[in-house]
């Protein structure tokens, strides 16, 4: 799209609009609406749109002024105000040429509203492309994709939301993931649970597949796919409603990304973090967590405390490159290189000052993951994370009383955290007398704690008779930290370990004690479980019952029991658009696996998207990742939802579904 929808540019840089010099340059103006633009920035920043031969770019919805002679590019949902400010650009001329994208597919009436205001002023000749790109989604990770729509499982429970708005957001679900399977040139099979939205979505979803594959003229499903054989191996799409699983929503993690984005929120990939200086002075920072360092592409998905020691040796690495350039240089510092005569420079010196952009770009990676670093070992001292992480691996062992001295404990800050802890404790234990939870709520409430989430999840569970639960670590689930005397065993001791860690970092010095401390914390890890989620999908792409034990979660009408996670699959809705005679797929024993799996394959799938309704997290993410990593042969696994939501957030909109629902 950047390239004017030629694949031919894309190795030839940005080149002259009617012109075949691969030499001659040509710099374009990129106009978005703010949803598009949301889609360009989680994936690029601005020296990689400069690098695509995009100088400007400017929201639809600005003033902009003229800027004739030059090409623009706009990317923008087909809504009719978008139209109209389209023909309103053409009408004033603001540009040279028109190359015109939409996230979605236009329909047909905007099209001709479209084409009916530019005749009337006279401007269809500059519009030079219209294309459906099938991008309105968001792309955080190279195997997770959002739709960005926020507050998803508030709407969808809300008591103010109308049919027709259901309807309407059913819709939008069904259209995005539309887009996301053309992108991947997949028509999967699919399956849902009965009775929810995702039921909705799975029939919807299968029209629409169904209506394209067998009706329309031009099958864009085939269009660009070579490899017949990879084409044949279908994936399974499984959708889920949140509801399956709340507690995932409110677990603390001790994953790096799973840690940040529970503490500061990743949004569009980014994050801002308010630091102190040595004045005393606070300022907000925003960093970039970019799939292109490749810092974050290999430590994302890692305990917090092997991160820290990452960060050590790279720092170590980076300091003993740095040193070599500047001995061999004969300067005091990186800064000073540069500067360097290259004509009198060795060859190895040369080499040394050809490599100071990738060194730079290092540097300035370690620096921001040592600022980050530092901002959560603090969070981790004040809110002690590290014990309610303990607590929650291990919640099978949790009682009543240690329960209450967790909220009691003036140590533990958070009110949120005491919140998460207990909702956390009673969906682990569905036979938790109630008189035992009303001792506990009453010890939230003398905490200060807002009840209103508690509340609407009460509500919940008496609606739907619903009862969800976090994994508990079982004793051959394997891995270190299983078990009292395993790795999480000694977690207690871990601030003590990490107090002196948060002064080190700021800078290069003392690298070997710092190392020493985070080599002592190594065996910290957390202990290895299926979340219901990866349960059931392990389930759906396997046919046959998940072999982790310890996770109980119930939904009303389709989840996953005690007996596992096989018996709710069976339940599920699966359909086929390939298949010529709609209706439902499954037997007694129907799997999701497409029937033409190989013999060998043991007729499971190897491939699978994950879909959930209600907004989804890092700790699903990194769980379904592992599990996928686990597997033999490699499963490849595609993990989405409506929206990531962050604990905080998904709290907020249980308090507002309290405020909204009937007693």
């Amino acid at each position: 799209m950047l390239h004017l929808n030629d694949e031919s540019r894309l190795t030839g840089g940005p080149l002259a609009v009617g012109t075949e010099d691969q030499n001659t340059p040509i710099w374009k103006v990129l106009v978005f609406d703010s949803f598009c633009r949301d889609i360009v920035s989680t994936v690029l920043r601005v020296n990689d749109l400069r690098d695509n031969g995009i100088t400007v770019h400017m929201l639809l919805e600005a003033q902009r002024t003229s800027i004739p002679d030059v090409p623009a590019i706009y990317f923008m949902q087909p809504k009719p105000e978008n139209i109209k400010r389209l023909a309103e650009d053409l009408a004033r001329d603001l540009y040279e040429l028109y190359y015109v994208n939409f996230s979605s597919s236009l329909p047909r009436t905007l099209l001709e509203e479209f084409a009916v205001q530019t005749a009337a002023s006279g401007t269809s000749h500059q519009i030079a492309q219209v294309y459906d790109q099938y991008l309105n989604f968001l792309c955080p990770e190279e195997s997770m994709f959002s739709l960005h729509f926020p507050n998803t499982f508030e709407s969808i429970h809300s008591p103010a939301m109308t049919d027709t708005a259901i309807s309407s957001l059913i819709d939008r679900i069904v259209s995005a993931l539309f887009s996301v399977l053309l992108t991947l040139k997949s028509v999967p099979t699919i399956c849902a649970p009965r009775g929810n939205a995702a039921e909705m979505v799975a029939t919807r979803l299968d029209a629409k597949l169904r209506e394209h594959i067998m009706n329309s003229r031009q099958n864009l499903f085939a269009e660009g796919v070579e490899d017949v054989v990879a084409q044949s191996r279908r994936p399974v799409l499984v959708l889920l409603d949140r509801d399956i699983d709340l507690g995932s929503m409110l677990m603390h993690s001790w994953t790096y990304q799973a840690l940040i984005h529970d503490l500061y929120n990743i949004k569009l990939n980014q994050i801002s973090i308010t630091q102190t200086d040595s004045a005393g002075r606070k300022a907000k920072k925003t960093y970039d967590l970019s799939v292109n360092d490749s810092f974050w592409a290999n430590n994302a998905a890692l305990p917090f405390p092997e991160v820290a020691i990452g960060i050590d040796e790279a720092s170590n690495a980076f300091r003993r490159e740095a040193d070599e350039i500047t001995r061999m240089g004969g300067v005091g510092s990186l800064d000073e290189v540069g500067g360097l005569d290259m004509g009198a420079s060795t060859k190895q010196l040369q080499r040394a000052i050809t490599s100071l952009p990738e060194l730079t770009a290092r540097k300035a990676s370690i620096d921001m993951h040592m600022n980050i670093a530092t901002s959560l070992l603090d969070s981790i001292k004040d809110r002690q994370l590290d014990v309610l992480f303990q607590m929650e691996e291990q919640m099978g062992r949790q009682t009543k009383t240690t329960i209450i001295e967790a909220i009691n404990d003036p140590e533990k800050k958070d009110l949120q955290d005491k919140l998460r802890l207990f909702v956390l404790f009673m969906l682990a234990n569905e036979g938790l007398r109630q008189s035992d939870i009303d001792e506990c709520e009453a010890a939230l409430r003398a905490a200060g704690c807002d009840m209103a989430p508690l509340e609407y999840i009460h509500k919940l569970r008496s609606l739907n008779k619903m009862s969800s639960s976090i994994a508990s670590p079982s004793v051959g689930a394997g891995g270190p930290g299983s078990g009292p005397s395993g790795a999480m065993g000694g977690s207690s001791d871990l601030l003590g370990k990490f107090s002196s860690i948060s002064n080190r970092l700021a800078g290069f010095t003392d690298s070997s004690s710092l190392g020493s401390i985070f080599s002592g914390v190594r065996n910290l890890l957390p202990s290895r479980k299926q979340l219901p989620v990866t349960r059931i999908v392990e389930s759906a792409m396997t046919g046959k019952p998940a072999g982790a034990s310890g996770i109980r979660s119930t939904v009303a009408a389709g989840g996953v029991a005690s007996g596992g996670a096989s018996r709710v699959f069976e339940d599920f809705v699966h359909l086929d658009p390939k298949q010529v005679r709609r209706g439902n797929l499954a037997g007694s024993n129907a799997t999701a696996g497409p029937r033409s799996q190989t013999a060998s394959e043991g007729g499971s799938a190897q491939e699978a998207i994950v879909f959930v309704i209600g907004g989804g997290n890092y700790i699903e993410y990194q769980n379904l990742m592992e599990f996928a990593q686990r597997s033999t042969p490699r499963k490849h696994i595609v993990y989405g939802s409506t929206d990531v939501v962050s604990a905080s957030d998904f709290l907020a909109q249980l308090t507002r579904l309290n405020q909204s629902t009937p007693k």
